[in-house]
Formats: structure tokens, sequence, C-alpha cells
């Protein structure tokens, strides 16, 4: 008897397969059908190879892209191998072989029964086969078409395919109208209980509801027609949308694989709002803190957001039925979740303008009056008044627009803000948003036990007593007619330091979560915008993905539409916002940015280096005079520590050292201000934007400034290494040449704005520059070719800027925003542009790229070189942060850093790139000793890249596992010493071998953040001590494969006590460590703990990958001092944020506390940088003058910092400062308390 054998990791197909294989059984046909339901982690095994000989043919069902597991390419070879007749049906295989044996009529019969789908035609098709490879003789059917795609109602005695017809029944004129869209499948087999569920909730709020079924991606081969046709077909009436949202149901992404044109969802122009059936039945899922497993992460969130969709909720879990398929059973709670979101998206369509209320919430962290609208990089204020400023012009009803963002702050400052030193009875007693005790306990009784018992035993008897007074929660804000203007309530740590220590998933406070309950439920809002890169909402504890009810962020905001302006280089926090707050985000465009220049000591140094290049040759006698001068300006620049004079060197070298210093801080990126929603740059901001955003090659487009360099016979990284070297002619620098490159870049791109960048009089105006047409043919082209795509790409997209107000304001309409990339633009990445999109983050399968990889490589061999030369030896342990946002936009660079300090690489797939395993790299090759890394992951990475924990838990089982030297396999020496520790106190063997092996660490499971920030801004602590204790208690949970975070304080505390180096790199000079106190929190940290464990500071590195060409590794020291005086001291950097008023003034004095952080943790400022930014920040009388108008908060926050580092020793601040710091904090409390005094 022949057999036949299927294989699939699909239930559905399972099932389908063993029923027709019932049918054949009972029919008697001689043919022995079974099959095999595996997954991705199937090990292959002999009993594999003994089943495989016995068959005649084996068909392989697979979800996934092409043979993308260890699994199917071993049985694949296999097969190949044995010639065993065999047919993979499997998408975007790319190049991998698919068959045996089959020839491609077969293959396309074979298919054709398969995609027809039903138990009928698959035993046609096993009949079929018998004949075809066996020679049998059986009366077999051709491939019976069931409906691509139609429409379902549980009422209707069967589908529809006639929209005209389903809505006689079913549809009421004038109701707003939903779209659902799901799988084929479903609809064959009768799982349709989610389906139902949802027609029946949807239609108790009055909405007319229309569920289509499809079978996915279009097939010419087999006629499968594809989403697309299904989307126009019904949800579409005489070319026009009938439909005000769209639920989509299916998993990956609708336009990545070709199922939908971008362009098709850009005409339908609604809301996508993205359901999940879940994988696992409802139990796993309730009790899961991750929410979804890896796979889950990645088709069900991750690729599905290509299409701009807006998260929801999991509306159905996967059990087994009385007939023992898996099926879909409605999540009833979570439809009715998803029911309200969608009728509240869909209003927004049908709601006049003049009566929708919108509530705008600013960011306000740390809980200041200094720090309200803590947006990064935005200039929060204006933008809003902007906003307001465009929404009254559209109907909305907003008050009156104040006449600038110094007004509009004074009017919101007059109000209750969070800020309770300066809070008066007056503001509490006449506030907007009162939440009495009673309304507040309507909503929190209905709230699970669960979440009751945390909130009171975190917080007290609800309501609590934040912002507790006479007998309401207080909700700070302005209302302006028909805008609530508020600031997001403290997450709650400021509140309790001490849960710091004891309860990093705390929850928030009865306050925060009745905050949101208030605008939602009893203010009634429409909408909430929040304003910019950062809140908290999004990072508070719950699942990771596919949130429940006891999740706090939906708790918090519930149903309410969220949308949120987003700053485009920070990726993987907007994705923490698109994911757990379901945000429609709205990109917004990176500050102005300019080349630092030189200024006060710089500039005096740079010149007196030049004269001293040119004169020491044409002025010999005068050397010595000139050397001495050369000293006394580099004491007044502070730099004889940093880049001192060695004996054995010449002092030719030393300048040369000191040459290189200067250019490259005058050649670093800085910000020159903050940018304001909707406002393009203009003039000479555009024409530096421009600059920026060509100075690194774009995809295909090159460098600007490394063709002009290429242009004169120079590589341009060779004159920035060896500024000090005179040219062959001996007339100028290479410094010189840089400026010289850098004017001609001005040049060309002034002669471009000349003629408002249009292309076809630019190449005209620029044939017109005589050193330019002086070039050879070549240049000139290569040239041109930058200068077409400024004119055709980069300002048409710059220009576009202006959709953030307009696609924020068609957000608040229910329109379709589009989806983008998201990235640094500066960073090669100006193809992102424009923003105003929705934008996505990556796949996370594909991490690393073999480009990052690459880039990996050299980081890797950066550190262990640069160790080398400092410690005289290779680094035993590495500490590596490993963040998801800096992964998305590198595309995987720390991860592959980390594999390659261990010896490892990744293997891709062929054609799809997917990273499908790792391989050990032989030392031979590597040729040095196999490091032992340990990684720090947020809790984004460990949410978003589960996929990635695998990997790096698996590289280092395998690395221990080698039988190499101690002296050459760092891991497998310091996994066989813990783990023989371990033993020796009662564990036994096997778990004391994966607890020694735990190299991944992060936060709590549910739970973000590293504590130290908190507990720095909190100012509750003493010693480094402190500081190490609050971060084990954040990081001290383990993670492996399996992905479960075990709290192994004592573990992680060994693995930070033996690290030698730790690293954090940056890819982007958008945003650097002094931006945010994330940076410290994390590596800051790490170093302060390592400091109290070990008792001495590790060598700290922070990569530079920002200019791909030139990856750099450069000491934690170095990297603040180059921050520090490029930008922090930099006129062009402090006037840049003059400009823009409260905004600018609130952040230089987060730039400045930042700084103090990372002082605390890792000892990085020395005394004369905090006079410095006492003398710039705090004492310069046109600056005290221009922050008592702007932002007076702001300076006593300044002083109160400065004051708090003298306190604790950090700073040996001189006698005259202190007093005058001490002056100023007085005088600036007296004069804000006299403000608060008049508000009474």
């Amino acid at each position: 008897m022949e057999k036949f054998l299927f294989i699939s990791n699909i239930e559905r197909q399972m099932y389908f397969w063993k029923q027709a294989s019932e049918k054949i059984r009972a029919g008697a046909y001689g043919v022995l059908c079974e099959g095999k339901l595996v997954q991705e982690a199937t090990p292959w095994g002999k009993e594999w190879e003994k089943k495989l000989a016995s068959v005649d043919i084996v068909l392989i069902r697979w979800m996934g892209t092409g043979l993308d597991c260890r699994f199917v390419r071993t049985l694949s070879e296999y097969m190949q191998h044995q010639q065993i007749r065999h047919l993979f049906l499997v998408e975007d295989a790319g190049d991998d072989l698919l068959q045996y044996g089959i020839k491609p009529e077969e293959e396309h019969c074979i298919r054709q029964y398969f995609s027809y789908g039903g138990v009928d035609n698959i035993v046609q098709c096993i009949l079929w086969m018998h004949n075809q490879f066996n020679g049998a003789e059986h009366v077999y059917l051709s491939p019976k078409l069931l409906p691509w795609h139609g429409i379902y109602h549980p009422k209707a005695e069967t589908m529809f395919q006639d929209a005209a017809e389903y809505k006689k029944y079913y549809w009421k004129p004038q109701q707003p109208a939903v779209g659902m869209i799901f799988y084929r499948d479903e609809w064959i087999l009768g799982d349709l209980a989610y389906q139902t569920a949802m027609i029946q909730e949807l239609e108790k709020k009055n909405l007319n509801v229309m569920v289509v079924f499809t079978n996915g991606q279009g097939n010419p081969e087999v006629g499968s027609p594809g989403i697309q046709e299904a989307l126009e077909t019904y949800f579409c009436e005489n070319g026009q949308t009938c439909v005000d949202a769209v639920i989509s149901c299916l998993k990956f992404s609708m336009t990545a694989s070709r199922g939908v044109e971008l362009e098709a969802l850009q005409k339908l122009n609604v809301p996508i709002i993205q359901a999940y059936t879940l994988m696992n039945p409802k139990e796993v899922w309730e009790e899961d803190i991750a929410g979804m497993t890896a796979m889950e992460v990645s088709i069900n969130v991750s690729l599905p957001e290509f299409d701009g969709i807006i998260h929801s909720a999991p509306i159905a879990a996967k059990e087994e039925n009385l007939r023992g398929l898996p099926s879909y059973e409605p999540i009833l709670e979570r439809i009715s979740f998803l029911a309200g979101k969608v009728e509240k998206w869909a209003s927004l369509r049908h709601k006049e303008n003049a009566a929708k209320k919108i509530a705008i919430v600013f960011h306000n962290y740390p809980p200041l009056n200094s720090n309200i609208g803590s947006a990064a990089g935005l200039d929060s204020p204006e933008s809003v008044r902007l906003l307001l400023a465009e929404m009254k012009k559209q109907g909305y009803r907003v008050g009156d627009i104040p006449v600038d963002s110094k007004s509009f702050m004074e009017e919101l400052l007059a109000n209750a803000t969070n800020d309770r030193r300066y809070i008066s009875e007056k503001q509490i007693r006449e506030a907007d948003g009162q939440l009495t005790d009673e309304a507040y306990l309507r909503f929190f009784k209905p709230l699970s036990e669960t979440t009751r018992q945390q909130l009171e035993k975190d917080w007290g008897t609800a309501p609590g007593d934040v912002f507790h007074y006479n007998g309401k929660l207080l909700i700070p804000g302005t209302l302006k007619e028909n805008v609530f203007i508020t600031v997001q309530p403290p997450r709650g740590f400021g509140e309790d330091p001490g849960k710091l220590l004891h309860s990093p998933d705390c929850a928030p406070t009865h306050h925060y979560i009745g905050f949101y309950h208030w605008i939602r439920d009893v203010w009634q809002a429409d909408a909430v915008i929040h304003v910019g890169t950062h809140g908290s909402l999004e990072w508070l504890p719950g699942k990771g993905a596919g949130l429940s009810n006891q999740c706090y962020p939906d708790i918090s905001l519930g149903d309410l539409p969220n949308i949120y302006p987003y700053w485009i280089t920070i990726v993987g926090e907007g994705i923490q916002a698109k994911r757990r707050s379901a945000a429609c985000l709205i990109s917004y465009l990176t500050p102005p940015m300019r080349l630092s220049g030189t200024y006060d000591e710089l500039e005096e140094l740079e010149k007196a280096l030049d004269e001293y290049c040119h004169f020491k040759t044409t002025q010999p006698e005068n050397r010595e005079t000139l050397q001495e001068m050369l000293r006394e300006k580099v004491a007044a620049a502070n730099l004889n520590e940093e880049i001192p004079e060695e004996q054995e060197e010449s002092f030719d070298a030393y300048v040369g050292r000191l040459h290189a210093y200067v250019t490259d801080i005058k050649n670093m990126q800085i910000r020159t201000g903050l940018h304001i929603l909707g406002q393009p740059p203009q003039g000479e901001d555009l024409l530096e934007y421009v600059l920026a955003l060509t100075r690194l090659e774009n995809g295909d487009v090159p460098s600007l400034r490394q063709e002009l360099a290429h242009s004169k016979g120079f590589d341009y990284y060779e004159l920035l290494e060896n500024s000090g070297k005179i040219s062959a002619d001996g007339e100028k620098t290479y410094g010189a040449i840089i400026d010289e490159i850098e004017g001609e870049s001005k040049e060309i791109i002034s002669a471009l704005a000349k003629v408002e960048y249009k292309w076809n009089a630019a190449e005209e105006k620029l044939r017109r520059l005589v050193w330019l047409c002086e070039l050879q043919v070549e240049a000139q082209k290569r040239i041109l070719h930058i200068a077409a795509y400024i004119c055709c790409t980069i300002v048409p997209n710059l220009l576009r800027t202006t959709q953030e107000i307009e696609n924020t304001l068609g957000a608040l309409q229910g329109a379709y925003i589009e989806p983008s990339a998201a990235g640094a633009p500066t960073s090669g990445g100006a193809d992102l542009l424009p923003t105003g999109r929705n934008f996505y983050g990556v796949d996370p399968r594909l991490l690393p790229t073999p480009a990052a990889w690459k880039i990996g490589v050299k980081m890797g061999d950066a550190v262990i070189s640069r160790y080398i030369a400092e410690e005289g030896q290779y680094p035993e342990c590495v500490g590596i942060v490993l963040w998801a946002g800096a992964n998305m936009r590198s595309h995987g660079q720390c991860i592959a850093e980390f594999l390659h300090l261990m010896g490892l690489r990744p293997v891709w797939q062929r054609g799809s790139l997917r990273v499908i395993d790792v391989e050990v790299i032989p030392l031979v090759e590597l040729k040095r000793p196999r490091i032992d890394v340990t990684g720090r992951i947020s809790g984004l990475f460990r949410d978003s890249m589960p996929g990635a924990i695998t990997w790096l838990d698996k590289a280092v089982e395998m690395v221990a596992a080698l039988d190499e030297p101690m002296d050459l396999n760092f891991i497998r020496k310091h996994v066989l010493e813990d783990a023989g520790e371990l033993e020796a106190n009662g564990v036994n063997a096997k778990e004391a071998w994966a607890q020694a092996s735990y190299r991944i660490f992060g936060d709590p499971p549910g739970a973000y953040g590293a504590g130290v920030s908190a507990m720095l801004e909190a100012k509750n602590w003493e010693s480094i001590d402190d500081l190490a204790e609050v971060y084990v208690k954040f990081s001290g949970h383990a993670y492996d494969a399996q992905g479960k975070g075990v709290f192994c304080p004592s573990l992680f505390k060994k693995r930070m006590a033996n690290l030698d180096v730790t690293i954090k790199n940056e890819d982007n000079r958008e945003c650097h460590m002094l931006n945010s106190d994330d940076f410290n929190s994390y590596h800051g940290g790490m170093i302060a703990t390592v400091r109290s464990l070990k008792g001495k500071a590790p060598r700290s590195y922070c990569g530079d990958s920002n200019d791909r060409s030139k990856v750099q590794m450069r000491s934690l020291q170095e990297e603040v001092k180059r921050l520090f005086r490029g930008e922090a001291m930099n006129p062009k950097f402090i006037q840049g944020m003059k400009k823009h008023g409260y905004k600018g003034a609130q952040d230089l004095a987060n730039y400045l506390a930042h700084s103090y952080q990372w002082d605390a943790t890792s000892a990085v400022l020395e005394d004369w940088m905090y006079e410095k930014f006492a003398e710039k920040y705090a004492f310069d009388p046109e600056m005290q003058e221009w922050m008592k108008e702007v932002n007076p908060w702001a300076l006593q926050r300044m002083a109160e910092v400065l004051l708090e580092a003298e306190q604790r020793g950090l700073w040996q601040a001189k006698a005259e400062t202190k007093e005058e710091l001490e002056r100023l904090y007085l005088s600036m409390e007296g004069e804000l308390e006299e403000r608060c005094d008049e508000n009474v």
C-alpha cells in the first residue's frame, strides 16, 4: 500500500488533511495517508529518517516565508539527498528548493486543490496524486472552486457575494458602518463564533456591519483575486467608501505580501483597526504576561503595522472544539472593548467638529512647572498653539488662541498643574476637572478583583491620597470650550520613592487611572492627543502585547481614540505607544541641525593650531614661542588631561592629535533649536537641514562631502583624521580643505535655494559655478545627481512637513494615516521623509541584517582593540545595553555585536534574509578568545524582539558547550565555574548549568525602565550603593529562549561584578545621551552597579555608527566631553534653544540635570565643567533675564541641580560660585512663591 505523508505547522490544514484521510481510508482506495503537525522548534532525528524511508510522496504546507527554520531546512536537504518526491506549499520562498520529482504542471494542480480549500478538494487531490505518481486508476474530480470572498452574517442562511443584496437585509441608511475581514479558511470550516460575536456587539451599538471573508494574497496561477478585490467589492460603492472603519483579523501585512496596494488603503481612507486571533487558548493568554508568543508578535503585531493599522485587542483564542478541531473561541470582553473603540473611531467621521471634545495631554516628567510639555525635540507649547489655530479654522470650539507660546503657557500655568509645590487653594477649588469620590468608586468597583487589590495594596483605599482634595480627585488642566488641555499625571514613583526598591511593577496611582476615566467617561472626550515623545501611559504595567482588561494602559485609556505626534527618530518608543496605547502615530521632524563649528577657547585653539602648522616651516625661529602659546590655549580649553602631551611623542605628533580633536568637534552635528509641529525648515534652517541630510550617502545617492573630497583627490575621512597635515602644495591644512568642502556644499545648496529648488532651473544655475565646471566630467555628474536628489526628493519632502498638523487633524476626522518607515533622517535616512505619517518598526525576524552584521563586527572588534590598548589584555566580561529602538533603527547592530563578541554569526535564509539560525565561528577563523557578554535588555526589547532573545540565549548555550580551552572561551570558563558553585550550594546539575548560563537580564515581566533616573530625580539616595540596589531590582530578571523572566538578583550581581567593559551604542546624532535620562538610567545604572559591587569603575564605551563608513568607539568620558564642548556650551545650541521660549528653557535645564545624573552614576563631569554650566546657564545676566521671563521654574531647577551636585561632593565648587547659586535659588523660590500667592 502506498503511503502519503502531510507535514504542516497549520492546525487547520492538518484538520482538513486528517478528515480527507478518513474518507480515503473509508473508501478503501489503497493509499495510507498520515499527517504530522510540527512547529519551528520540532527537532530532527533518526525517527524522521525512518518515517520518510517508507513514504511515496511528502507534502509540506508551511506558514512562514520559505524554509525558515532548522527543521524544514534539514527536512528539505534530506529529501533532496534521498531523492524523495516532495513538495513544499509555502509562500515567499526566494531561492529555496521546494520540490523533487514533481513537474511544474503537477505542482500547479496540487497547489490548485489546496488553494481552493476544503476537505473534499484534498480528497480529490489524494486520488489524483495516487493516479499520477503510483499508477492507480481512481475516478476523481477536478479542483472545485469555493468562493474566494463573500459576506457572512449569522442570521443569513447563506453567504452573500452581492453587497447591494446584503444591504437590503442588514443595512440601515445614515448609520455609521464598519467593515471586517477574516480568513476564508474559517468560513470554509464554519469556525465563525468570534465573527458572530463581533457582529452582534457592533449591531448593539447601532452600527452597520459587513463582515467579509477573503483568501489573503492573490495568486494568478490558481485564479485567486486577493484581499484588494474583496475590499473594493464590498467596502466601496460607486467608487466611494461605504464604511467608516475596517477591522482586520488577518495576520502578516496586506501590503508587504502584495495582497493590497497601499494606494487602495489610501483610497479607502478609513481607520484600519487590527484585531488579534491568538494561537493559544484563552487561559494561556490570560496567565502569560508577555501576552503573545514570538511568532504572534511578528505576524499579528509587527507585520500588520506596515499597513498603517491601529492596534486593538485579542478577540479570539484557539480552543479545541467538540470535533477535536482547534477553533477560535471569542473573548467576549475584548470584543466589547474593540466594538467601543471602533464605534468611537467611526463616529469621528460623522460628528461635526464643533461638537467634538478633544483632550490634549502634555507630558510632564518630572512633574514640575518647569517641565510641562516635556516632548523630546519638539517645541510642544508652540506646536499645540498652532494646532489649536488650525482646529479653529476647521470649526472646532477651542476658545481664544493665545498670541504666542509665552501667553499660552501663562494661561496654562494660571490653572492647576502637577506641581503641588505651587498649587493654590483657588486653583484646586476652581479646577475645571474634578472627579468625586463617588464617581471614582463607580469606575473602580467593576474593575477586576486582581486590579482592585493591587491598586489598594500599592496606593491605599480608593480613591487614595494622591491629588485628592476635599473629597475629589483633582484633574489639572485648562478648559478651552470643547478642548481640555492638561498634563499627564505622575506615574507614582515620585509620590513613593520606596517603590523603586520594592515594587518596580507597581500599579499607577488611583489618580492616574481616574484622570483618564474623567477625560473619557465624565467629560466624554471624543479623542485624545498625546503631545510628543514620550509619556508614561504606554509604559504602565501589563502584557507586552495583546493587552487584557487588567493591563493598566487599557484600564486607563480604555477605548478612546489616541492620536500621538511622535519624533520619527525614536522608533522603538513610538512602536511601544502604537502597540500598548493603540496610538495612531503622527511622525514629526528632527529639530534643526548644524555643524558645531568652534567658539570661545576652542576657536582660539584652532587658530593657534593653524598658525603653528603654517609657521613651523616658514618661521622656524618662532617655533618655541608658538609651542608655548599652544600649550596656553590647550590649558585654557581644559584639554591638558584629555589630550596630554606625551614624553615620547614629538610636538608635531601632539599637534596632530589636537588638530584632529578640534576638527572632530567642529564637524560634529548638533541641534540648534526645536521642531514645531507642521512647520518645515525655512531659509537658513532649510539650507542647513539639506546639508545635514546630504553629508552621508542615502541609498544609491552618494555623500555630497565625500564626492567633493574625491573631486579634489582626497578621501574625506583621511582629511578628517589628519586635519593638521599640510597639503602637498603646502598651502592648506587638511582641516582647511574640510572647511572648503563645507563652503562648497553650502554654495551648491545656496544656488539651488535661489531658484527655489526647482530642478529645471537649478541645473543651469549650478553650471555657472566656475569651480564646479572645472571638475572632471564624472565628478560633475555625481554632484549633479546629488543636486537633483535635493531638488526632486529632499526639499519637496521637507516641505510636506505641513502634513504633521494636517494628518493630526485628519486622524481627528477618522481618516486613514499613511504608514511609513522611521529612523534618523540625517543618518543616511533622507528617504524616511516626509513626516506626518503613522510609522512602523521592522520585522524582528530579519535582525540583524547582513549590513548590520558587518557594522556589529566592526563595533565588537573596536571594543576589544580599545580595551587591549588600555589594559594590555582581552576583556573577559562585557556588559551591553540592548534597546529595541536602536536595534530597529540600525537593523540589529547591537545584536550583531553581542554575537560577534561571543564568536558566533547569524544564518540568513536565502531570498528573505530572515535570520533562521546562529552558527559558531571556529577559533581558527576568529583568531581571539570568545568574550563573555551579558545583555541588559529594555522592556521594549523583551516585548518586541522575543526572537532575538532566543538567538542570544542559544548563542550562550552553544558556546558554553564547546570543548575549547578556558583561556579561549571565557563563556565556558565562567559557566563551568558558576555551575560548580551552584551545585555546591545544592542546586541540581541541570538547573545549575541553566542558571550559570543566564546572560540576558531585564525588567520584571510587564514592567519597564531601570529605576535609576527616577531615584535620582526623587533625590532618594545617599551613595552609589543605593543606585546599584535599585538597578538590580529593576534589572535582575533573567530571560532565556522560553522568555519567562525569573528574578535572579544574586546571579545578576555576579554578572555585573565581573564586568570589565560596559557598552551602549548610538546609531545617530539626532538624539544622544544628554537629551534623555533613559541613557543614564540604563548605561549609567550598569556602571554604578559595577562600581558598587566591584569597587572600581569598568571601562565604559559608546559605539558611534551614525556614519556607517566610519564606525567609532569612544570612552564614556570622551563622549560626554565631546557633547559638552560641541553642543552644551556652544552659542549656536544655546541661542537656538532661546528661540523657543518656555520649552527651550526647559530643555536647557534638563540638559544640565541629565549631565549631573550621569556624573552621579559614572563620574564623568569635572569641576571646570560644572563651573561652565553655572557660568553659561545660570549666571549669565542675559540668560537669567530671559529665563525669568519665559520659564522661571527652569532657572530654579538649574540652581537646585547645581547645588545638589555640590552638596553630594560631586563638584568642589568655588566659594563664590556656591554663594551665587544659593542666592539665585532663594531668589527664585521667593519669586515663584509670590506667583503662587497671586492665585490664592
